[in-house]
């Protein structure tokens, strides 16, 4: 080898080592003014050539070798900040979350901060609130990483004015499900429940979101069906450095977990994955006519009936507890003037609960008007298991250059729940007998979505971006094998299958599939007008949706059963020994008992039109005007149960337009900004609330653990209007005043009036049939309410306190609704003696008040936060009463949650949090109000208290 390929040797090697030891700057750069990013911005290394110009998120990238320098940020018209004091390690990225750039037309001096200084995202948010066009609350990804939230349901309850149903589920301001929408990345997404507008919301871990967004006023870009507000979750494209992190967490309530009184039974071998492999599957074609024993061919019976799993009994067994696995990673690369990112989560959780005795139970009012006590109709009670696995995963890809970006994101929710329970049942009108009920339930549900997204900025000096998405879904819902045996028991102890008095037995499929395209394009231009930044918005979008569902069931029967003795074990009821055969003419069978109508296709469009302009009237007045054009249409195929038997009056639909409404929804906001930290807003806008496919059909869904019956909005009986339901129109007023101090303190208070032309409410379906529920239009009505928000650190108090913030946000709300002729005259027939009949009421669903408080502990240097969480929702109407049937509400439940997160080691890696949920042991409860009466238990669950301790690490 000559001297020369040695030198070259040498020079390439050395050059490899030079590369490998360097390390990255990443960071982003925003303006102070309106915490938007900027585009163009140049970033230097100070003293030297090396730098980059931010793109159109305001980012940028240095590569430098190992050191520590001062990084000089400038544009024109701005203030140059040098950030100094910045150490770049061996093949590491440091990361700068925001460099804040402030207007100077005057003195252009340079302001010098230190890289400590400026790692947080809160002020950035709060920024951001106080110049959205809407009215807006948010948590940021800062926010919850200090308290240790693992989900964003639990994060999103730190959010003024919003409350979590059921762990999962996102209620504003006091307004129920069907008036609050939740979508990912500014798309809807359906949720596991695809009759809800709220997606469940502890899916999603907080290590892939970036910020929880809850808008509370509508702007034209926005789609309508909503009225409480909007919940944006928006997911990170992918991180500024290499992340990889795992977490494992363990929950553990008393009287729930390795409870020997636990009730299940044997599923199948992939439940823990919450998926069945095939055992619960339908063993018989519904469309097969199956024999009976007066049948020529009965002696086929007994291999249809044999078909079925011969597990019928609730189990007892010993409970687990909870427990939840969570691993995610992120990265990006950049190749030449193309950065590529990815971002990947898998998570799983199982969930366990039992309740020793949940209760159902049905009051009616006395048929004596003189009388005023409720008395019961049916009692139930008894132990119920639920188990809940649940498997989560979310993969996402993003490439960017310098003017665009580029993301496609595929997401996976699994759910499997299986729940289990034994009642004993009185019914005190309809039967002389107890009945025990065994009632077995297994419930899969299924998302899949894939969301593809863009993001265009024609040069960096062009006012015009370009913005578009797509993204398709589906859900699917398949109950399957529920099981229900009923054993009625007389006075003498005798246990029998009697249709007439406990009902008969049942195995029942239901199957619901549903597809959507949902799909959005906006344009939006910046320009200046009188000398201020102004912008125009205008778009289009389009959703389409179609479901099918359909539901088999099968009867348990038994023939001549005096030949046999039940000990009350419902597994007895399919033994070899039990099964019908022709040759013994005794012993139990299954008929088919499958009802059309509660099979249907329902199919939706929704094309919504829209523009936006948003611009300075006047120093310091800000106007967003918009108008938003949305054609929706509905269409529906089923049959009624009157038209399956012949009925003249039956009703049967194909292919039919249940809705078509074409509807024009204006909206106008007003800021006034007194300072640059205090606003005043007004707003008035025009939304919908649309009913659902489930609400809109003709279909009967039967809950066996409930024994409760859901009734489509289109059924109708003699005495009730014959009117299709129809959707809500509201208009919204809202004012605020909010007022921002430094550490992410601030306080405002709001007013909103509300007008609800048509809502959509829960009620009886029949009087003589409490236990059958119908969304119906029952009036018109109108809320009206304040709130009021302060987060405060406590130094003012005491200096030893400055660590500590408090966090309250309480909502006061009044609804009245003006009842309809049907429901006043309902009302006045059963009205008790001396009782007043008015013609208003409140709205159901609608809470009168929302109390949050936190009190919450940062330690200096991150390494401990802990906080206490108060939250509580006033006593509201559920369900409104018709007839004997008196209304139902929902009691407040209070609900005290403590959570402290530690970080360990010196750089923080590790965790472990502990946690407290339920302090105060709280049941959820529902109970009936009836005039002169004490209040009645409707439906009863005892949570308890969970203690969680939870571990993570990031590598």
């Amino acid at each position: 080898m000559n001297k020369h390929h040695l030198f070259s040797l040498v020079f390439c090697i050395f050059s490899l080592v030079t590369f490998g030891q360097k390390g990255t700057i990443r960071g982003t750069v925003i303006e102070d003014s309106n915490g938007e990013p900027l585009f163009g911005v140049t970033v230097q290394i100070k003293g030297t050539t090396n730098g980059a110009i931010t793109d159109f998120d305001g980012k940028f990238s240095i590569s430098a070798t190992p050191g520590t320098y001062d990084l000089q940020v400038s544009f024109v018209s701005f203030q140059t900040v040098i950030i100094s004091g910045l150490v770049v390690e061996e093949s590491e990225v440091t990361v700068i979350d925001q460099v804040r750039l402030k207007e100077d037309v005057e003195l252009l001096d340079e302001v010098v901060v230190t890289a400590e200084l400026i790692k947080t995202t809160e002020a950035a948010l709060l920024t951001v609130k106080r110049k959205s066009a809407n009215l807006i609350d948010g948590i940021s990804a800062a926010s919850f990483k200090k308290i240790g939230d693992s989900d964003a349901a639990n994060a999103v309850k730190r959010v003024p004015g919003v409350s979590v149903q059921g762990g999962k589920y996102v209620f504003v301001r006091g307004l129920g499900d069907r008036y609050t929408k939740t979508i990912l990345n500014g798309m809807d997404v359906p949720g596991l429940d695809p009759d809800r507008n709220s997606l469940q919301m502890d899916i999603f871990p907080t290590n892939i979101i970036d910020n929880i967004i809850v808008l509370k006023s509508f702007t034209a870009d926005l789609p309508a069906d909503f009225t409480g507000g909007v919940v944006n979750i928006e997911t990170k494209d992918f991180p500024s450095k290499k992340e990889m992190s795992t977490s494992v967490s363990f929950g553990f309530n008393p009287d729930m977990h390795f409870n020997g009184d636990y009730r299940s039974y044997e599923g199948s071998g992939t439940d823990w994955l919450g998926v069945d492999d095939g055992r619960r599957d339908i063993p018989v074609s519904p469309d097969i006519l199956i024999p009976t024993p007066s049948s020529p061919n009965n002696d086929q019976l007994a291999g249809f009936t044999r078909s079925f799993d011969p597990i019928l009994a609730a189990s007892t067994q010993t409970s687990g507890m909870n427990y939840s696995l969570g691993f995610s990673a992120g990265d990006q690369y950049e190749f030449n003037s193309i950065t590529l990112g990815y971002i990947a989560s898998i998570s799983y959780k199982s969930n366990t609960t039992f309740y020793e005795n949940a209760e159902n139970n049905i009051f009616l009012k006395p048929s004596d008007l003189s009388e005023n006590e409720l008395v019961a109709d049916q009692r139930q009670s008894g132990p119920l298991g639920i188990n809940n696995r649940f498997v989560s995963g979310l993969v996402g890809v993003s490439a960017k250059t310098r003017n665009s970006k580029f993301s496609a994101n595929f997401m996976r929710l699994q759910n499997g729940e299986i729940r289990a329970g034994l009642f004993d049942r009185q019914a005190f009108i309809t039967s002389v007998n107890n009945t025990r009920r065994d009632a077995l339930d297994w419930s899969e549900r299924s998302i899949t979505n894939l969301l593809f997204a863009g993001e265009h900025y024609f040069s960096s000096e062009s006012k015009w971006r370009l913005d578009w998405k797509f993204s398709p879904t589906i859900s699917i819902i398949d109950d399957k094998d529920v099981r229900l045996l009923p054993f009625t028991i007389n006075d003498d102890g005798v246990f029998a299958i009697n249709v007439n008095e406990g009902g008969s037995g049942q195995r029942i499929w239901r199957a619901l599939e549903e597809t959507s395209y949902a799909s959005k394009i906006d344009l939006t231009r910046e320009y200046k007008f009188k000398g201020f930044d102004s912008k125009l918005k205008f778009g289009a979008s389009y959703t389409t949706k179609e479901r099918d569902y359909s539901i088999a069931l099968f009867n348990i029967r038994v023939q001549r059963q005096s030949q046999i003795t039940w000990s009350g074990d419902a597994d007895e009821l399919f033994e070899s020994q039990n099964i019908y055969t022709p040759e013994q003419d005794f012993g139990t069978y299954v008929s088919s008992n499958t009802d059309p109508s509660n099979t249907y296709n329902a199919s939706s469009t929704n094309l919504g039109l829209y523009f936006s302009n948003e611009t300075y009237i006047m120093d310091r007045l800000k106007a967003i005007v918009g108008l938003r054009l949305e054609q929706y249409v509905q269409k529906y195929t089923g049959i009624d149960q009157r038209a399956v038997v012949g009925d003249p009056a039956g009703f049967e639909a194909n292919d039919s337009t249940f809705l078509d409404d074409l509807d024009f929804f204006p909206t106008a906001s007003f800021i006034y900004e007194l300072n640059d930290r205090t606003n005043f807003r007004a707003s008035f806008s025009r939304t919908i609330a649309r009913p659902s496919f489930k609400e809109a059909s003709i279909a009967q869904i039967f809950d066996p653990i409930t024994d409760l019956t859901f009734i489509g909005g289109n059924r109708r009986v003699e005495g009730v209007v014959e009117e299709s339901i129809q959707a809500t129109r509201i208009n919204n007023f809202d004012l605020r005043f909010e007022k921002f101090f430094d550490r992410g303190q601030t306080y405002s208070i709001s007013a909103f009036y509300k007008m609800f032309d048509n809502p959509i409410e829960l009620t009886v379906f029949n009087a003589a049939n409490p236990n059958t529920f119908q969304p119906r239009n029952l009036g018109d009505a109108h809320l009206y309410g304040i709130e009021l928000e302060g987060r405060k650190n406590l130094d003012f108090v005491s200096s030893i306190f400055a660590n500590f913030f408090i966090n309250t946000n309480v909502s006061f709300i009044q609804s009245v609704l003006e009842m309809g002729e049907p429901e006043i005259a309902s009302r006045e027939a059963t009205a008790r003696d001396g009782e007043t009949v008015d013609d208003t009421r409140v709205m159901q669903g609608q809470s009168p008040y929302i109390v949050n408080v936190g009190l919450s502990y940062t330690k200096p240097d991150g390494s401990l936060d802990a906080g206490l969480f108060y939250n509580v929702q006033g006593r509201r109407l559920a369900i409104i009463g018709l007839g004997r049937n008196a209304d139902v509400y929902d009691d407040p439940f209070h609900s005290l949650n403590f959570k402290a997160t530690k970080n360990l080691g010196a750089d923080q890696r590790a965790s472990v949090s502990f946690s407290v949920d339920n302090i105060l042991g709280d049941d959820r409860d529902q109970t009936y109000e009836s005039f002169g009466s004490s209040n009645a238990i409707f439906s009863r669950r005892s949570p308890e208290r969970t203690i969680g301790i939870g571990f993570g690490y990031k590598f």
